[in-house]
């Protein structure tokens, strides 16, 4: 693991992180879907805090609020100030703030986590929260002499992201050491979230930690800073660290030229095109691909540095999917300009003569789906489905190619609606819901009186997922004729968190007032999503704000076996095996998930439906298009891992929207700290996650022991 740019947060307390109840069990879970207890046993209380937190569960006198101050146990206070951040309810922000208080380090330490949690909820925290939020943590920070915890303030800070807050950060990049790095990357944390701009005395603070002399963890701070700022400010600093020794530092600089630089930095970003470490040479692919982007007259000189990607064509040819695939895939999925498409025909033309000339099966296929994401790049352009209709060499399924080229058409607007819809119409009767559901998604956007009829078809559809699309795109060509079909969907919907939040959308979007009795019945879920769906959807249809309630999952007495400390998963791809240790202590319930889905043989078959370069690579669907799982959800257990490269997250749709969904991470991702579950590490074949392309299949996962 390379762990050497990302300052790690405190270690959570043993008995705070070994909860052993899961939110929902599933209905098909049998007795030898684990293997024996092998952990240690909780007190009671701590039994009793993680039911709670299962449930959701807390009101006025409720166990959590009283033992999170009043608890004899400094470990249990801090237990219960986790659980209250995990819930992420604005009631507890008073109880969470006394807790920054507290006498015990560990206690104290937890509660400020439990704020920073609470700061980054996935349902919209109010202002004034916020402020009260940030106040009581400057005037900790400015007290605290525990190292550790200072440290753990200032990641809060940076989840809240509120003016003071950045103020706060921006001051302690004057600190040295630890504080200053800190308060950087949490500086771009902040920067992350919308209406944030960072004040013009930030760069001039954060200059003189891309010095090479300053230590690599600093380094990173100010880069990742400074290209998530999005600010013209940054871009003379970020050329100067696009040469740090620290790769993961290159490519974090590479890509924020992308969204500051200008044509001339172009040839720096050339250089960066052969980088020895393939996920620089993506970043700057990406850079130029989006600095072609803004080039005005037939001079371009970020299309002219592209040109060396006929160099990665050769690595991909030679069998080097990273080196040679990753590049090539970030260059399709961004796009260049019309002016680039003659690079586009080039690059592909090189790999149809590839998939001619390379007899090896595993090769080819990977040559052929790069080829096939490249045609999809070149349909984008003239906004017809064409190319991909004869890529791959018969190599790449249908549905597969289809659903790319699509997804990548509902991104961009067409220039004669009517002829689009005729174009992609038929889709929406493809055998493969991957299609459909790509399909209503250009439709929607097509504001044609064609897709108005294609997309009622799909209202009915036996597939609640292509239904739902059908209900969005319905919902975006105004056709309030279908508001009555849409509302049957809605009772469907008030169980099932995976359409609830596309359902309310279009009733919301279709100013649909009849549907608001049906809406307020979702006010009564278990399932906080579906809630939080529902009242988003009614405000807009009654004009003032509803606030959903706090509704308490049921509580399931028997708790799931612990996990073996050392429990893995071994998973077995077309392109080799990489190891996943689990964090059966920090995500229990998520780590126990897995590895009971990994018993019953559930992932064999599936692909790796998703893949952005230099980001995730992401797997477990049934279905294949990110919108499937298991068939229940499990709640998110959100803890102080840091994603650094080779950490398995939860993928999710919303809060506790949990399944079967998994990533891995091919470089730090600050941004997903505290708010995706992590629960696991690569610990052995990294460089096989770092090959995986769209649709590599998973042979199979093992869990062990």
């Amino acid at each position: 693991m390379q762990r050497s740019l990302l300052l790690c947060s405190l270690v959570v307390l043993t008995l705070a992180c070994q909860t052993q109840k899961s939110a929902k069990k599933p209905a098909n879970q049998s007795k030898q879907a684990a293997p024996a207890d092998t952990g240690p046993k909780l007190p009671p209380e701590f039994v009793e805090v993680a039911s709670l937190e299962d449930r959701r569960s807390f009101g006025e006198g409720s166990k959590l609020l009283t033992w999170a101050l009043t608890a004899n146990d400094p470990a249990l206070r801090g237990r219960a100030m986790v659980a209250l951040g995990r819930i992420q309810d604005v009631a507890a922000a008073d109880t969470l703030m006394k807790g920054l208080t507290d006498p015990d380090p560990g206690a104290r330490s937890e509660a400020v986590f439990a704020i920073g949690l609470l700061g980054q909820s996935w349902t919209p925290v109010p202002d004034d929260v916020k402020a009260k939020l940030t106040d009581a943590l400057k005037t900790i920070e400015a007290e605290e002499q525990d190292p550790n915890i200072k440290l753990v303030i200032l990641e809060a800070l940076g989840r809240i992201a509120t003016p003071p807050a950045v103020d706060r950060l921006i001051e302690r990049l004057l600190v040295t050491g630890d504080v200053q790095a800190r308060a950087a990357l949490s500086i771009g944390i902040a920067a992350r979230t919308p209406g944030v701009v960072l004040p013009p005395r930030t760069f001039n603070a954060l200059a003189p930690l891309i010095k090479k002399e300053m230590a690599p963890v600093a380094r990173y701070g100010a880069a990742y800073a400074l290209a998530q700022s999005k600010n013209p400010a940054a871009r003379t600093w970020l050329l100067m660290c696009a040469g740090d020794d620290a790769s993961e530092i290159r490519a974090v600089c590479a890509k924020g030229l992308g969204d500051v630089g200008t044509d001339i930095d172009s040839v720096t970003l050339k250089k960066l095109l052969d980088d020895p470490d393939y996920r620089v040479a993506v970043e700057a692919t990406k850079a130029l691909a989006k600095l072609s982007g803004r080039c005005k007259g037939s001079a371009c000189a970020a299309l002219g540095a592209l040109a060396d990607l006929s160099l990665r064509v050769e690595r991909l040819l030679r069998g080097d999917s990273a080196g040679g695939g990753q590049p090539l895939l970030m260059l399709a999925q961004t796009g260049v300009p019309m002016s680039g498409r003659p690079l586009l025909q080039s690059l592909r033309q090189q790999l149809i003569n590839g998939v001619r000339q390379v007899q090896d099966a595993k090769i080819r296929q990977d040559i052929a789906n790069i080829e096939c994401r490249i045609a999809a790049a070149l349909d984008k352009q003239t906004g017809s489905p064409q190319e991909v209709l004869n890529c791959g060499g018969n190599l790449i399924p249908e549905a597969q190619r289809l659903s790319m080229v699509l997804k990548e058409l509902a991104t961009v607007q067409a220039a004669d609606p009517n002829k689009r819809a005729t174009e992609v119409g038929s889709y929406v009767f493809h055998n493969d819901p991957r299609v459909k559901v790509a399909a209503l998604e250009v439709l929607g956007e097509t504001k044609s009186s064609i897709s108005i009829e294609k997309v009622r078809t799909q209202l009915l559809n036996a597939d609640p997922v292509v239904a739902a699309y059908a209900a969005s795109a319905a919902a975006k060509l105004g056709d309030k004729q279908s508001i009555a079909t849409i509302r049957g969907l809605a009772m469907k919907a008030m169980t099932q968190v995976d359409i609830a939040p596309t359902v309310a959308e279009a009733l919301a979007m279709l100013d649909a007032k009849e549907a608001i009795p049906d809406l307020e019945q979702w006010l009564t879920s278990t399932n906080s999503t579906i809630r939080t769906s529902a009242a988003s959807a009614l405000s807009r249809l009654k004009g003032t704000p509803v606030v959903a309630a706090r509704v308490e999952r049921a509580d399931d007495k028997s708790r799931p076996p612990n996990l073996p400390k050392e429990a893995h998963l071994i998973v077995k791809t077309e392109k080799g095996e990489f190891d996943v240790k689990l964090f059966t202590q920090d995500a229990p319930l998520t780590a126990l998930n897995m590895y009971t889905l990994a018993r019953k043989n559930f992932f064999k078959g599936l692909t790796f439906h998703r893949v952005v370069p230099d980001f995730v690579a992401q797997g477990g669907d049934p279905r294949g298009d990110g919108e499937g799982g298991p068939g229940y959800t499990v709640r998110c257990e959100v803890n102080h891992r840091v994603y650094a490269r080779g950490v398995v997250g939860m993928a999710l749709s919303g809060k506790d929207t949990g399944g079967s969904q998994f990533f891995v991470t091919a470089a730090p991702q600050p941004h997903l700290d505290g708010k995706y579950t992590a629960f696991g590490e690569v610990v052995k074949g990294q460089e096989v996650v770092d090959a995986l392309l769209e649709g590599d299949k998973i042979v199979e996962i093992r869990a062990t022991p």
